[in-house]
């Protein structure tokens, strides 16, 4: 990350959380992916803004050549209460194991375990992030940040980003459950009209058919 961080890759801000660096932030604002994904996303996103006042983020897990740093990266989103201690603004890499990264991780077997986890409770905690079809993280490292996501779906049917909710009081997470599933799958539903979006969204799918 360190040789990132010198190349403009990433940038290393306070608290020791990467964000995107201007050289690569700038390659992706063109990005077809996130473009794409931010097409299908903007109305249910901002419909569950409204109905919760809370910050709303799209992520995917880069597995492009613009980072390639295995990381979950906001791509959009609408702005919160949350804003005022931890930014989810777009090109934002979020702290490992969080709730974005365990639903995407779900369809993933292959994928790493998180630094600081033991693969026990990573596989334990993606396993029910598949059953229940959200991940919850009340643990973040930014506390008193929580947050809950569920999986967005290409037309292939390949989880290829993640829609979550971040709070600053986790007690009201589980009101939001059915609310963010349901834009998540709205945002799904959307994908299927865009034309050319499975071809797309593929280098996102973990697949390694790139």
């Amino acid at each position: 990350m360190d040789q990132l961080a010198g190349a403009g890759v990433v940038h290393r801000g306070a608290g020791g959380r990467y964000q995107v660096g201007v050289r690569a932030f700038c390659l992706g604002q063109g990005w077809r992916p996130a473009s794409v994904l931010r097409a299908a996303a903007t109305a249910p996103m901002r419909r569950l803004s409204a109905a919760s006042r809370e910050n709303v983020s799209l992520t995917v897990m880069d597995t492009s050549t613009v980072l390639d740093i295995g990381a979950v990266l906001v791509v959009g989103g609408m702005t919160g209460r949350v804003d005022a201690v931890f930014s989810l603004s777009p090109g934002v890499v979020l702290p490992a194991a969080s709730a974005a990264e365990a639903v995407i991780a779900a369809a993933r077997p292959e994928a790493e375990t998180p630094q600081g986890h033991s693969r026990a409770e990573w596989v334990r905690r993606i396993r029910r992030a598949r059953e229940e079809g959200v991940s919850f993280d009340v643990e973040m490292t930014a506390a008193p940040v929580a947050c809950l996501a569920a999986p967005v779906h290409a037309p292939s049917g390949a989880v290829v980003a993640a829609v979550g909710v971040a709070v600053l009081d986790p007690r009201g997470l589980p009101q939001l459950v059915e609310a963010v599933r349901d834009t998540a799958d709205r945002v799904s539903a959307n994908l299927t009209r865009v034309p050319g979006a499975g071809r797309t969204l593929r280098p996102l799918a973990g697949t390694g058919d790139h």
